[in-house]
C-alpha cells in the first residue's frame, strides 16, 4: 500500500511542478546578518521577517542561556502537568507588560496559537467576521471553531450585529504589507465588539517596542503576538484579560496537549521584550524605518506602512523565474505563490530590516528593475490592488 501512496504523490508533485507550485527548502549555511550562504554561494537576503536584526543580537544568542536556573533543556511536559517553569512565567509577565495587557500565554508557534485559541473562545452562536486576506493559521483556527465566519472584503470592518461579535484580522498583513484601519478597529472595540488581532508582523515595530494596537490606542480582546519576526526568535503569545488567559490555559487544546516552550527560549523572549522597549530597540527601529523609506523611494512607491514590499508578477512560473534570476545575481527573494496568496497574484515579497545597508537596497532594486524589463514587466504596475478602508 505504501507504493500506492508514493505513486499518487509522485503524480501530484509532478502536477505542482507543471503549475509552477513546486516548493523546496533553501539550503542555507553560514549566516552573517542579512548575508548568508545559499547552496554554497554567498547572497544578500531580502525575504526574512527578522525586521530588527534581533536574530543576530549578541545578548540573545543561545550560549548566553546555558546556565539558566532551571538547568533543563526542555520543559519535560505540558505546562498543566509538570512543565510550568519560572522562565515561562517571567516571559509572560514581560510580554503582557509590553502590549499593555493583564496577562499573556506563551505558545511554541503562532500557528499553534491561532488554531487553539480561536476554537477555545468562539461560541456556536457568536457572529464572526474574518478579513479575506487573513493568514492560514487564522483561517484554520476559524475552521476548527464552532461558528461559521463571514468573510469580509480586505480591510473592511464588520457591520452592526446583534449579540457577541468577533472581528478576526491582522494588523499588518503578511503578504501585502498593508494595515488594518486603526479608527475602525478602535470603534469596533469601543462599541463592545470582540477584536482578535494578529500582531505577528507588527509587534515591536513602533515606539517603546509596541505593536500596532498599543501605538494606535486600540485595546483588542485577544492580541496574538509573534516572537519569530521583530523578536528574532520563535514562538508566540496570546495576551488579554486574566479571565481570557486563564480560559486559554484551561481549554485551548494546542496549549493543553503540548509540551511547554524550552526554558531558554522563554528567557530569550523575556529579554527580547526588554531590549525592544529600550534604547537598542529604538535605534534598530529607526534604522529599519529609514531603510523601509529608502526601499519605497527606490521602488517609486508611497511612504511605507510596514517593512513588507510585495512585487506583483502574476504567473506562478514567471515569479519563480524572476526569483531565480535574482538569486543568480546574489539577491535572495522568494517567490510567493498560491495558496499563500490568491490565484493569479504570485509575487516577490521583499522585506527590509535594520541590518540592510543603503548600497544593498539600491543594488537589489537595480537588479530587479533590469529583470522586470527583461521579462516584459513593470515595477510601476507591480503593487497589488490598493484596497480602500
Amino acid at each position: 500500500m505504501s507504493e500506492l501512496l508514493n505513486q499518487r504523490l509522485r503524480r501530484r508533485l509532478a502536477a505542482l511542478q507543471d503549475e509552477g507550485l513546486a516548493r523546496e527548502l533553501p539550503r542555507i549555511g553560514r549566516r552573517d546578518g542579512v548575508r548568508y550562504e545559499l547552496d554554497g554561494k554567498w547572497v544578500t537576503g531580502f525575504c526574512s521577517n527578522d525586521y530588527l536584526g534581533f536574530a543576530n543580537h549578541p545578548r540573545l544568542r543561545p550560549s548566553n542561556f546555558a546556565s539558566l536556573e532551571e538547568n533543563s533543556a526542555g520543559a519535560t511536559a505540558s505546562r498543566l502537568v509538570a512543565g510550568d517553569l519560572p522562565a515561562h512565567r517571567a516571559a509572560e509577565r514581560s510580554l503582557a507588560a509590553l502590549v499593555g495587557s493583564d496577562d499573556a500565554v506563551l505558545f511554541p508557534s503562532g500557528f499553534q496559537l491561532n488554531v487553539g485559541v480561536l476554537p477555545a473562545l468562539i461560541e456556536p452562536d457568536d457572529a464572526v467576521f474574518s478579513d479575506a486576506l487573513n493568514h492560514a493559521s487564522l483561517i484554520d483556527g476559524l475552521r476548527l471553531a464552532r461558528s461559521r465566519p463571514t468573510i469580509l472584503p480586505h480591510r473592511s470592518p464588520p457591520g452592526e450585529s446583534d449579540g457577541p461579535t468577533w472581528w478576526v484580522t491582522e494588523s499588518i498583513f503578511s503578504m501585502d504589507g498593508d494595515t488594518a484601519e486603526p479608527a475602525q478597529l478602535r470603534e469596533f472595540s469601543e462599541r463592545g465588539g470582540m477584536l482578535y488581532l494578529d500582531e505577528a508582523h507588527s509587534l515591536g515595530l513602533f515606539p517603546g517596542g509596541a505593536g500596532f494596537a498599543r501605538h494606535h490606542a486600540i485595546r483588542p480582546t485577544v492580541l496574538m503576538g509573534g516572537l519569530g519576526k521583530a523578536f528574532g526568535l520563535a514562538g508566540a503569545f496570546a495576551a488579554g484579560s486574566h479571565e481570557v488567559c486563564t480560559w486559554i490555559r484551561t481549554r485551548a487544546r494546542s496549549f493543553v496537549f503540548s509540551t511547554g516552550n524550552a526554558p531558554a527560549l522563554a528567557e530569550q523572549a523575556r529579554l527580547a521584550a526588554e531590549l525592544l522597549a529600550g534604547p537598542d530597540g529604538e535605534e534598530r527601529r529607526a534604522r529599519m524605518w529609514s531603510n523601509a523609506r529608502l526601499l519605497a523611494a527606490a521602488l517609486e512607491r508611497p511612504p511605507p506602512v510596514s517593512p513588507i514590499f510585495p512585487v506583483l508578477i502574476g504567473a506562478n512560473q514567471l515569479a519563480v523565474t524572476v526569483s531565480r534570476a535574482l538569486l543568480e545575481r546574489g539577491w535572495h527573494v522568494q517567490a510567493i505563490r498560491p495558496p499563500t496568496v490568491p490565484a493569479g497574484s504570485a509575487r516577490l515579497r521583499l522585506t527590509v530590516t535594520a541590518d540592510h545597508e543603503e548600497a544593498q537596497v539600491h543594488g537589489l532594486v537595480s537588479a530587479l528593475r533590469t529583470l522586470m524589463q527583461q521579462f516584459g514587466l513593470s515595477l510601476a504596475d507591480s503593487l497589488p490592488p490598493i484596497h480602500p478602508h
